[in-house]
């Protein structure tokens, strides 16, 4: 299956300024359903969240925490596994989970499966 990776426009910045700093801050992965039409210009989970996919079937809502590193530069995350994961989705959505900078669980990218 092939996958994309999209970030959103502030992604970037909000690295370069210290807003998300992978080695230590919480990042989930959610699933979304075909009912989120992705936007470069979203920025908090609050735009996306009303498409996850419920809770059950192997899928806990607000998504999977992902255990995160970096190697020579590049971010990485271990893969995630549900197990016995029975839903339909389209996507997924990583987001810094708390509250920065006034914004409460900042985008980071999203997959399209």
């Amino acid at each position: 299956m092939a996958t994309t990776f999209t970030k959103y426009t502030h992604t970037h910045r909000r690295f370069m300024d210290g807003t998300f700093d992978w080695d230590t801050d919480t990042f989930k992965l959610a699933l979304v359903t075909s009912g989120y039409t992705f936007s470069p210009a979203h920025t908090v989970w609050a735009d996306a969240s009303a498409n996850e996919v419920a809770t059950g079937d192997g899928y806990t809502t607000g998504g999977a925490t992902l255990t995160t590193s970096i190697t020579n530069s590049m971010l990485d995350a271990d893969d995630v596994v549900f197990s016995s994961l029975d839903k339909t989705f389209r996507g997924a959505v990583i987001y810094r989970e708390g509250t920065v900078n006034t914004l409460v669980n900042p985008l980071v990218g999203y997959i399209l499966f």
